[in-house]
């Protein structure tokens, strides 16, 4: 999980960064980012709590699974237009 946190850490800087570049985050939009951090966060939490009373092994094959889910939405979305 630390291994993982330290991607998802250095992903977000890197996405900040582009996003700040490409001029997607503004003063306009900033205010919603800064509130979905809310959501995110209660999101962690439940995170934390599920991985503490799952099989570690269960909870990295579960994380694994949801991301792949999620990517290959992404493919289809970038595929599919």
């Amino acid at each position: 999980m630390l291994v993982q946190g330290v991607v998802y850490g250095l992903g977000s800087v890197s996405l900040l960064t582009g996003h700040l570049s490409s001029g997607v985050l503004n003063l306009t939009t900033a205010p919603f980012s800064v509130a979905l951090l809310i959501p995110a966060f209660l999101g962690m939490q439940v995170g934390f709590k599920l991985s503490d009373r799952l099989d570690p092994v269960k909870f990295r094959k579960i994380t694994l699974i949801v991301l792949l889910v999620a990517g290959a939405n992404l493919v289809r979305r970038g595929l599919m237009g």
